[in-house]
């Protein structure tokens, strides 16, 4: 005796079909909103040259804590993230705070040397400037900042 709950398989590809064409619509349709209310994400990368050091542990586990400052062309500080830990760090890139223009980051923690960068940032979306020349410790790309800060007592 037939089951009359078991679906046959052409009824399965075609439910599934329809369910794909009606979630790709809805991102298609929502998806423009959806990213003109959502803040941009900037993930910044902080490692310490001497983090495995005996010396290093004197600071909690996420290391002293480090912050990045974004100063624009007047030399003006325009917006600045505190906190930052060991390992990736995701900082909000809001129109609001840091609108589209030059700027340089500055990433510094206590202790360690401070690092400046030159970016555009555009919208919600940070970009390096192509033809800067960046130290080996460092490393900027779309959206993404990393940095091995070096310490001050060398």
């Amino acid at each position: 005796m037939p089951n009359p709950y078991i679906l046959k398989g052409n009824h399965v590809v075609a439910a599934l079909i329809v369910l794909t064409c009606i979630v790709g619509g809805l991102f298609i349709v929502l998806g423009p909103k959806a990213t003109e209310k959502n803040p941009g994400v900037l993930h910044v990368g902080i490692r310490f040259a001497d983090e495995r050091s005996i010396e290093f542990t004197r600071f909690s586990l996420g290391g002293p804590g480090a912050r990045i400052e974004f100063i624009n062309n007047k030399g003006e500080l325009s917006y600045q993230y505190d906190n930052l830990k060991i390992g990736r760090n995701l900082v909000p890139i809001e129109p609001d705070n840091l609108p589209s223009g030059r700027y340089i980051a500055r990433l510094s923690a206590d202790e360690y040397k401070r690092v400046h960068v030159q970016v555009i940032i555009d919208g919600r979306m940070l970009n390096p400037i192509s033809n800067e020349k960046i130290s080996n410790n460092v490393r900027v790309d779309y959206n993404m900042i990393g940095v091995r800060f070096e310490p001050l007592k060398n």
